[in-house]
This record gives structure tokens, C-alpha cells and sequence, in this order.
């Protein structure tokens, strides 16, 4: 290899590894539900909240629908666990909760919340090649599509409703996103989840389906 040969192939380096460390990243959710401002709590519930428990899920599938494709997640349970946390007190939305098993008897109501991330791997693998053979001038975005199902039970077993929501959030990588780098992933996360979280409780709220015969 000549000496020319050997500058040019350093440099080719140099810009690729510039490049993956410079490049943008930023996440948006794509708000397919309307933003939930507030959640009202009658006189009557809050003068006879229920205790729930509170059983969670992740579920991964991004297999393009393939039913065999479901795989449980334990790495979003902590987000997802917080988020609801935080709700239920900020709310006072419960006399008491749990998500733990062991305590499942002992409360009024089970709230079985499972959410669950589906699309295509395979093409945001695509598209993530392309921009990187592009030293990321072609940006390219992964989507992550979400689907929460809230399913209400009473103390013994019975269901008394099913709720469904379905939201996504979208991810760009490319050096035009270095002015948004700020809009984390996380950040994204939280605000999507928040939302569909709130629009479940909310419509648990006004369906009066908590409250204690």
C-alpha cells in the first residue's frame, strides 16, 4: 500500500469515528393520544378509595406480528413501575397499592397493566446502515410502537373491563439532529408512557369501575 493510500485510509477512519461521535440522536413521542391535562376524582372516590394491586408486564415483539415473537422485558419494568408511583401519589389516586403478589388478596381491586413495544427490527436496521454508510449526512429513524392494555378485576377474580391504548415514539440518528440532541430517549420514554398511563386512569376514573359495591 502506498504512503498515499495508507493518509487516505487514516483519514477515511478519522471521519467515520468523527462521525459516530458527533452525530445526532434525538427522540420524539408522536402523540397518537391527545395529551392528558387533568385526571378529576369525584367527592365520592376520594372518600372511598379502593386499594389496588397492580400487577405489571413489558412485552417485546419486533417481529413484525408474529405471535411467537413475544418476549417478556424485565429492563422497562423499573421505568414503568415509577412512572405509575408517581401517579398514584401525585394523584392520591388509591388508599393503598402494591405490585407485589404476596399482597394481592388483601386489596379490593387488581389493575393487571401490561404494555408492550412491536414493529420491525429489521427495518430500522436498514435504514440505520444507510446512514451510517452515509457518515450520517442521510439521516434514518427507528419507531417504536406501543400498545398498553389495562385489564380491571374485582377481589374475586372476576374481569369487570378492558381498556387498550396505542401510542409510538420515533428516534432520528444523523448529524442534522446534533440542534435536538437534548430530546432523549428517556425523556421521550417518560412522556409517552406518562400519557398512556394517564388516559388509562383517567377513563378507569370515569367509568366509576374502582368503586366498592
Amino acid at each position: 500500500m502506498s504512503q498515499l493510500q495508507s493518509i487516505f485510509v487514516s483519514l477515511r477512519g478519522i471521519i467515520i469515528f468523527a462521525s459516530l461521535i458527533f452525530s445526532g440522536c434525538a427522540s420524539f413521542p408522536d402523540h397518537k393520544i391527545a395529551k392528558v391535562e387533568d385526571i378529576s376524582i369525584s367527592q365520592e372516590y376520594a372518600a372511598n378509595k379502593p386499594s389496588v394491586y397492580i400487577p405489571i408486564t413489558f412485552l417485546t415483539n419486533l417481529s413484525s406480528g408474529d405471535e411467537k415473537g413475544y418476549v417478556e422485558s424485565a429492563a422497562p419494568l423499573p421505568t414503568l413501575k415509577r412512572l405509575i408511583e408517581k401517579m398514584a401519589n401525585d394523584l392520591s389516586l388509591f388508599k393503598d397499592y402494591s405490585f407485589e403478589t404476596f399482597q394481592a388478596q388483601n386489596m379490593d381491586f387488581v389493575l393487571k397493566i401490561e404494555m408492550l413495544n412491536h414493529g420491525s427490527s429489521g427495518k430500522a436496521v436498514g435504514a440505520g446502515l444507510i446512514t451510517g454508510l452515509t457518515l450520517f449526512v442521510i439521516p434514518s429513524v427507528a419507531t417504536d410502537n406501543y400498545t398498553l392494555t389495562g385489564k380491571v378485576y374485582d377481589k374475586s377474580g372476576k374481569l369487570l373491563k378492558t381498556y387498550s391504548y396505542e401510542d409510538s415514539m420515533s428516534t432520528w440518528i444523523g448529524l442534522w439532529l446534533l440542534p435536538v440532541a437534548g430530546n432523549t430517549l428517556s425523556d421521550a420514554v417518560d412522556e409517552t408512557f406518562s400519557n398512556m398511563l394517564k388516559a388509562l386512569f383517567r377513563d378507569i376514573l370515569n367509568d366509576k369501575i374502582l368503586e366498592k359495591k
